[in-house]
């Protein structure tokens, strides 16, 4: 399973606009063949800093994601409503539990 994070720091008076961008595009996803999730978290620290982490089956499926239409207006979107943004590629573990450990390392770096 290949995870592509998004990690970004919304522009203070652009937030809702964001949470709003975040939501139309949301459903478009579940459309695209491989898909598995989106999820979106906020940062408990920081008001203006978001994770968006979405699951894809297939490494060939979601480079295909990355060169349609839907995936340049998230990225127009990032720039416009964003101070900084940054995206991530990983691939998740099989076993739950090295996943954990994983994911607990990359948090803490």
């Amino acid at each position: 399973m290949i995870i592509m994070t998004v990690l970004v720091k919304v522009k203070p008076d652009k937030r809702e606009e964001f949470l709003q961008a975040i939501r139309s595009l949301h459903g478009e996803e579940d459309d695209e063949k491989g898909f598995n999730k989106s999820t979106l978290f906020q940062e408990m620290d920081d008001p203006a800093g978001f994770r968006l982490i979405q699951e894809w089956e297939i490494q060939s499926e979601l480079e295909t994601y990355l060169s349609e239409e839907k995936f340049r207006v998230l990225l127009g979107a990032l720039k416009i409503l964003c101070e900084k943004s940054e995206i991530r590629y990983s691939r998740k573990a099989e076993s739950p539990a090295l996943t954990n450990v994983i994911l607990l390392q990359a948090e803490s770096q």
